[in-house]
């Protein structure tokens, strides 16, 4: 149990982690790693249902996607880190993670996200990017006249994007900011 104990105390760290991208943009009081992964969780239990995908795997692997960064930190693109050392970071600290657990399935689904092979992780990246535009819809909405800029969210989410029912969020949010 002391190994369970200590697992979630560090898993909690997501709760005070703030996400990077937030932060370098001056948004007052961003959304924390937890936060985010929440409204994945969210967004994967309803959408997953809608396109008849495995609705439990996609919501726990929409739960769990960032998990590692409760170790390395959230590492984003403009931290000049590459793709594959980002990957190898993010893998040995969740192998850590789990390895106090006994938790493959944890590792495994982690795996199954990162290499986007199976409908329900290509869904769940999707919601990934499509959370992140919701959550920049929202500053902007809130930051009006506060010199926020996000407008390079939009086309990096749209470039990633190709599941119908994503691809609907993004216009019905890109119709609204305009």
């Amino acid at each position: 149990m002391e190994n369970i104990i200590e697992f979630l105390h560090k898993v909690g760290e997501l709760k005070n982690l703030k996400r990077t991208g937030w932060v370098r943009r001056g948004i007052k009081n961003p959304e924390t790693v937890a936060e985010h992964s929440f409204r994945c969780s969210i967004i994967a239990l309803v959408l997953a249902e809608k396109q008849g995908l495995n609705k439990d795997k996609c919501v726990k692997m929409a739960l769990i996607h960032d998990i590692g960064e409760c170790i390395i930190g959230d590492i984003t693109p403009h931290d000049n880190i590459d793709e594959k050392d980002k990957h190898e970071r993010e893998e040995n600290a969740v192998r850590k993670l789990t390895s106090k657990i006994n938790n493959n399935e944890i590792l495994e689904l982690w795996n199954e996200y990162e290499e986007r092979k199976t409908k329900e992780s290509i869904l769940v990246y999707e919601i990934d990017k499509i959370e992140m535009l919701i959550q920049a819809f929202e500053y902007e909405k809130i930051s009006k006249g506060q010199n926020i800029n996000l407008d390079e969210f939009w086309p990096y989410v749209k470039e990633r994007i190709e599941n119908k029912d994503i691809i609907e969020i993004y216009e019905l949010l890109f119709n609204k900011r305009n």
